[in-house]
């Protein structure tokens, strides 16, 4: 299950695309900090809720995914296996030894499990919020250099490009009779030869379109680029900025002086 851009006019929608890249990031670090199982589903719950103010259900669907729930179930048989400390609850005898289930293995389980899922709806809000180009043209006026937000903008709109010509490539070589899609090393073999060597070729023909294109237009003549449009950094934006810099910043000195007991698993 992959997400992506959904337009909108929402107040997700409308927000700077570095603004809400910050609070990507403060959350991230933040949900990593603190262990608390009461913290974790409610930063769950703040990503749902979120959601339905941005009029999308892809986030949901997500956490549903097969590749949510195997890697939330994985992490959660995993980590009790992993930690010996807490209370004995269940022992697994084995061959060669004995496993044994403690409550603090499974506390920690479902948090580090709930952290990645927080983390993993967060991060598909951001995309389904945030259209990748004025991601990338916002990052080049906050000061990366246009050189690298010139390749993250090609490898976007030459994605879908080739995706398409990968098809009909396939579809030309079924209707001429080869088995592409045979399993096994030698169909992997045919597929190589057959398939992937012409959308080499194709591609070397476009570079060479491009090279020719970006030379006539003088690219990387000036070091900074003019843009077609503004996007506007408000109010809003300048306080998520400093919120999220001060919450990090509090949260990091705390950690380090203690100055407010955060919460924890165990007592």
């Amino acid at each position: 299950m992959f997400v992506k851009f959904a337009a909108g006019d929402s107040l997700l929608h409308r927000l700077n695309p570095v603004s809400k890249l910050a609070v990507v990031a403060t959350w991230s670090i933040i949900v990593f900090l603190l262990a608390s199982l009461r913290l974790e589903l409610f930063c769950i719950a703040a990503v749902l809720v979120m959601e339905r103010a941005a009029g999308s259900r892809q986030v949901t669907r997500m956490m549903f995914s097969r590749f949510a729930l195997g890697i939330v179930l994985f992490v959660v048989v995993m980590q009790p296996l992993m930690t010996t400390s807490g209370t004995v609850l269940v022992t697994i005898p084995l061959y060669f030894t004995r496993l044994r289930v403690t409550d603090a293995g499974l506390l920690n389980g479902f948090v580090v499990a709930l952290r990645f899922l927080s983390v993993l709806l967060l991060s598909a809000l951001f995309i389904v919020t945030t259209d990748p180009v004025a991601l990338v043209y916002s990052l080049m006026r906050a000061g990366v250099p246009y050189r690298y937000g010139f390749m993250v903008i090609l490898v976007m709109r030459l994605g879908s490009v080739y995706e398409q010509e990968l098809k009909t490539i396939s579809n030309a070589q079924k209707m001429r009779g080869l088995r592409v899609d045979e399993s096994g090393i030698k169909g992997m073999v045919r597929c190589v030869r057959c398939t992937v060597w012409p959308l080499l070729v194709s591609a070397l023909s476009r570079v060479d379109s491009l090279v020719v294109s970006m030379e006539g237009r003088a690219f990387g003549f000036k070091k900074t680029r003019t843009f077609v449009t503004r996007d506007s950094f408000g109010f809003l934006d300048r306080a998520l900025l400093w919120g999220c810099s001060s919450l990090l910043l509090l949260t990091l000195l705390d950690t380090v002086f203690g100055w407010y007991p955060l919460p924890h698993l165990m007592p």
